[in-house]
């Protein structure tokens, strides 16, 4: 089944050319050419789109304001935004980011590069998709524990841990966001992806090929992620360990205007987002801590 793409863009001719070069790799995608039009289509056919592409500089209502309203409305928050722009300064890209753009491209824009951020959009979009229809079937299976310690091996394996510990948080859709830490303690941990390797796989499509393979190897075979949970009448307390050898976690806390344009690296500036996440020793082990009356203030 082909996947559905939304086009937001005034430039009649670039909108058309982009249109036919995405229906060429298969993609359904509709356009809009002004936000009001865009707004109405989604009214008729939000759960049809998975991927919007935005330009930010629209005449009326500007791209930036499109967004901002999309993400007031529960049937379109989900919808992964990728932005795209000719305004590449970090002021500009902040801005986007917390309007809830997750992706970024600056006009003119290469093929091979605008198709790789859609697919890893689409992952995104299907991933998270996948975990709220899990947290809307599931029961609060740990509403009885106080304390528990959980170990996996697989990404699946931790999204299943990570609705177990959501639907025990005031606001489960947001606490979901621990599952970035579990895919991490897995991808980049135990089978030691770095930064630029997930990049080059997603751009790919091979990088559940290739965890699967680096999991299997005689070295990582037995390696595990274990999950500590404890919750006390403040907070959930869980405590994520790996087995890798840690890595440089400073710069992945905050929203990086140099990493915006990649194809991920967004969770746990997301996560710290809404919640204190702390990382020990190398940054194979890290503490989340989720307040029970909702997410808190902190710097």
């Amino acid at each position: 089944m082909a996947h559905t793409l939304l086009l937001v863009d005034d430039d009649i001719t670039f909108s058309s050319i982009v249109k036919t070069s995405l229906e060429k790799e298969g993609y359904l995608v509709h356009a809009a050419h002004h936000a009001r039009e865009a707004m109405q289509f989604l009214s008729e056919h939000a759960r049809e789109i998975e991927v919007m592409l935005l330009d930010w500089s629209m005449p009326d209502i500007s791209g930036i304001e499109l967004l901002r309203a999309m993400k007031q409305h529960k049937h379109y928050e989900d919808i992964q935004v990728i932005m795209q722009t000719v305004l590449g300064n970090s002021e500009n890209i902040q801005q986007g980011v917390e309007a809830g753009a997750f992706f970024y491209l600056v006009k003119p824009v290469k093929k091979d590069l605008l198709i790789s951020t859609i697919r890893a959009a689409i992952v995104d979009f299907e991933r998270k998709k996948g975990l709220l229809k899990k947290l809307a079937e599931s029961e609060r299976a740990l509403r009885y524990l106080d304390e528990a310690t959980f170990r996996f091996q697989t990404v699946a394996e931790g999204d299943q841990i990570a609705v177990f510990i959501a639907n025990e948080c005031p606001n489960p859709q947001e606490a979901i966001y621990i599952s970035e830490l579990f895919s991490n303690a897995v991808e980049h941990g135990n089978a030691a992806l770095t930064y630029e390797e997930k990049t080059e796989l997603i751009s790919r499509n091979l990088l559940a090929k290739e965890i699967e393979t680096r999991l299997s190897l005689p070295d990582n075979k037995d390696k595990y992620v274990e999950v500590k949970f404890k919750r006390n009448a403040e907070c959930l307390c869980i405590q994520i360990a790996d087995m890798g050898k840690g890595f440089n976690y400073n710069k992945y806390l905050q929203f990086d205007d140099t990493r915006i344009f990649d194809n991920h690296g967004r969770g746990i500036a997301i996560l710290n987002a809404l919640f204190p996440v702390h990382f020990m020793d190398q940054g194979n082990k890290v503490l989340v801590e989720i307040p029970l009356g909702g997410p808190a203030e902190h710097g």
